[in-house]
């Protein structure tokens, strides 16, 4: 269990393979105007989100129950969707070859997408949660009663 936000600030410490979908940053926006690029320029602009907004990453060496997941899952955004901002990632399933990557929005989960290889050698499942209010401890309490109890948290 990992609270992100104490990592560098950006939460850059979550599983680079959760991040490899997004596409790299664009230098023109849409309509050709300049997009902001603080590397280019010489100085950057720190945490541009509010102090209670932090990424909580997860991982677990053994392969998840996807029932028991995604009734987890469910009953978390039930409780906590409108402070869950963003979920994404990419686990080792019970039973399965190959990973499922998950992403969900708020209330809103996209269905799963069954990929066709890992992406290394690392069959440790990665959930990282953009959350907002939401403690880490709440979000370990709940993992806890599903017997859920990712790799590395305290107490375990």
């Amino acid at each position: 269990f990992v609270d992100a936000s104490q990592r560098d600030g950006q939460g850059r410490d979550a599983d680079r393979h959760v991040d490899e979908e997004d596409p790299p940053p664009a230098q023109t926006t849409r309509d050709g105007a300049a997009e902001h690029r603080p590397d280019r320029h010489g100085h950057t602009h720190g945490n541009r989100h509010d102090d209670d907004i932090r990424a909580v990453a997860l991982r677990w060496d053994q392969p998840v129950d996807w029932a028991m997941f995604g009734i987890w899952l469910t009953m978390l955004l039930h409780r906590h969707g409108n402070e869950v901002l963003r979920v994404k990632g990419i686990l080792n399933v019970a039973g399965t070859e190959t990973p499922v990557a998950v992403h969900g929005v708020q209330h809103l989960v996209h269905p799963p997408t069954h990929l066709s290889a890992w992406p290394d050698a690392d069959r440790e499942s990665r959930l990282v949660l953009i959350v907002k209010g939401l403690s880490p401890a709440t979000i370990e309490r709940s993992l806890r009663s599903f017997s859920m109890t990712p790799t590395g948290v305290p107490g375990s």
